[in-house]
């Protein structure tokens, strides 16, 4: 039987032969024709390489059980990993826009833009053909490392995009009067693809400080959440009720008091259990992984 995990590593495993394979792509290219975009495009695919190959050993540690070490499960690896991820590619973007700079104050750089034109339209029919499937197979696993792969393939693909229409500019231009710009391309292109590309590393990095800081989860999981919660109070006539809900990589923690009237309806451990189920039943269209506790009490101060 194939199973989550199986699927998971499976398509770790294209994404790290994908991004080795355009690494030495892009990166013979751009020696060959002189070019620190597509220099650029093969070093981030090569960091690609080595940031795929920890996704793929920290998903299978994390199907080691260590219940000794890890009580509540080891789904808090994956958003220090991704973290780390978006962290290593942050880092690539500013020091490939202040070259870029560098060889622009220096009077730009000579390029085969007929070749580039070539190259960035391959790689980026290529780089968009493997997001599509990762993203696409993404959904179906709910897993964090496959959509932190997409998303770096969907930059690729809009770096290779980028290049492909600065060579395109870059060829137009030696057959206007203002030929004399065509060493400035080049440079102004890593200028400002890698300052575009800081936003998706950064926006993602957000997300995962949010997962390690155990934060609120996201609107679509709480307000299927407040919404049971509610149903379940009013159902049983609860005085009233608290939830807190996070999520760390693929599992999902929430945390349910009631505060029962001491006049009221007061569930023995039978009837609590069946509430739990009835809740845990109610939940189903979360298909992460669901740490749930449902807690009774008195005492409104053992559920603040």
């Amino acid at each position: 039987m194939v199973t989550k995990y199986d699927r998971e590593h499976h398509l770790l495993k294209v994404s790290v032969y994908g991004a080795l394979l355009f690494a030495i792509f892009a990166i013979v290219w751009g020696v060959f024709v002189h070019s620190k975009i597509i220099l650029f495009d093969g070093v981030y695919s090569l960091i690609s390489v080595g940031l795929s190959s920890i996704s793929l050993v920290t998903a299978a540690y994390m199907q080691k059980q260590d219940f000794d070490r890890f009580p509540y499960g080891k789904e808090m690896i994956e958003p220090v990993i991704i973290l780390g991820k978006f962290l290593v590619i942050t880092i690539l973007c500013l020091f490939s826009m202040f070259s870029g700079i560098s060889t622009l104050l220096s009077g730009g750089q000579e390029v085969n833009a007929g070749s580039g034109v070539i190259y960035s339209l391959l790689a980026t029919l290529g780089c968009y053909l493997f997001y599509f499937f990762l993203n696409r197979k993404k959904d179906q696993l709910e897993s964090g490392l496959v959509e932190a792969e997409a998303q770096q393939w969907l930059m690729d693909t809009f770096l290779s995009l980028a290049v492909l229409m600065g060579f395109m500019l870059a060829y137009s231009l030696r057959f206007t009067r203002f030929n004399y710009l065509m060493p400035y391309m080049d440079p102004l292109m890593v200028v400002l693809v890698s300052g575009y590309f800081l936003k998706v590393p950064i926006t993602n990095m957000g997300r995962q400080i949010k997962e390690v800081l155990d934060m609120k989860a996201e609107d679509k999981y709480m307000a299927l959440c407040k919404k049971i919660v509610d149903g379940i109070e009013s159902k049983y006539g609860f005085s009233e009720s608290f939830l807190r809900v996070s999520k760390s990589g693929t599992k999902l923690f929430i945390e349910i008091d009631f505060v029962v009237a001491p006049g009221g309806w007061q569930p023995n451990l039978e009837e609590q259990d069946l509430i739990r189920q009835e809740i845990l039943d109610q939940m189903k269209p979360i298909t992460l992984k669901k740490w749930l506790n449902v807690a009774f009490t008195l005492d409104r101060k053992w559920a603040i």
